[in-house]
């Protein structure tokens, strides 16, 4: 009789099982629409408002469409261009200096998916629109310095090589190896700190620790330069620093550098006592907890 319970206690929580818990994702409001930092989207809104009564607003139901469609998508470029690049600049500070990047980012955001449509009771429309910023976008707008590096290969216990994926370890057997880890986790939180594109990580010093230097723009295109959430219970579990990250304590930013973060020196030289320990920087195997 025990059996029909535990089925109906494992069909009540597997929809959960996997999935990213929206709680923890880091969702930056902005007054057109938000950033998602922990997916790496974009997200706007926009609406059609009918003139006149009801049933005329029925029957110019795809024209309200298309109205809310297009502010969804204007809206959508007025949060792009609040985007922050790096501590020092945003997208409409690189549109401002650079207009061939405009007729790119519209046609960018003119191409966004609508991912919901609504029609409100008063004949109104809401259309949802969604883009991303990895991929073609972040190709486009990062910093030159960032180049393509040969990917990383580990080499497992019988000498071969196998490829890394955000599912697996980097490596079965180097994290297991002392002083080497799977990636950097760093707990940003109470000091201030904001997300950016491209982030900046460095020690007491001022000595970079995690940064362009250290990044393929083959993975920093794929997945982002860095993963930002809210909360992260087990780290270790994280498929994108799993199995065993360093886990280190954001001391402070930078003066007049949010998006740029200090650790410890003592931190910093976990990372650099062990060469193996650039193969993980290089996959941008980096996540920043900030509130």
């Amino acid at each position: 009789m025990r059996f029909p319970a535990i089925l109906c206690i494992l069909l009540l929580i597997w929809p959960t099982i996997g999935r990213a818990d929206p709680a923890k994702e880091f969702i930056e409001e902005l007054p057109t629409g938000q950033i998602n930092w922990s997916k790496g989207l974009l997200i706007a809104k926009g609406l059609g408002a009918p003139i006149g009564n009801t049933s005329q607003a029925a029957s110019n139901s795809n024209q309200l469409t298309q109205l809310a469609h297009h502010k969804a998508v204007s809206n959508l470029m007025e949060t792009l261009k609040g985007l922050r690049l790096d501590a020092s600049h945003n997208v409409a500070q690189v549109l401002a200096s650079n207009e061939p990047f405009q007729a790119k980012l519209t046609q960018m955001t003119a191409g966004a998916q609508i991912i919901h449509e609504t029609r409100l009771a008063d004949g109104s429309v809401e259309v949802t629109v969604q883009m991303p910023l990895l991929g073609g976008f972040l190709q486009m707008m990062l910093p030159d310095e960032i180049r393509q590096v040969e990917p990383i290969k580990p080499v497992n216990a019988k000498g071969s090589v196998t490829q890394p994926s955000w599912d697996s370890p980097l490596s079965e057997a180097t994290p297991k190896r002392e002083g080497i880890y799977s990636g950097l986790v760093v707990d940003a939180r109470g000091i201030g700190a904001k997300p950016a594109m491209v982030s900046l990580i460095v020690d007491e010093g001022g000595k970079e620790v995690y940064g362009s230097a250290f990044i393929s723009r083959e993975y920093a295109v794929q997945y982002g330069v860095c993963e930002y959430v809210r909360a992260m219970p087990d780290p270790g579990l994280n498929p994108r620093v799993a199995p065993k990250p360093l886990a280190a304590r954001g001391l402070r930013i930078l003066p007049e550098r949010s998006c740029d973060i200090v650790i410890s020196n003592t931190d910093a030289a976990k990372l650099r006592d062990a060469s193996a320990n650039l193969g993980f920087l290089k996959q941008c195997r980096v996540v920043i907890i900030i509130d």
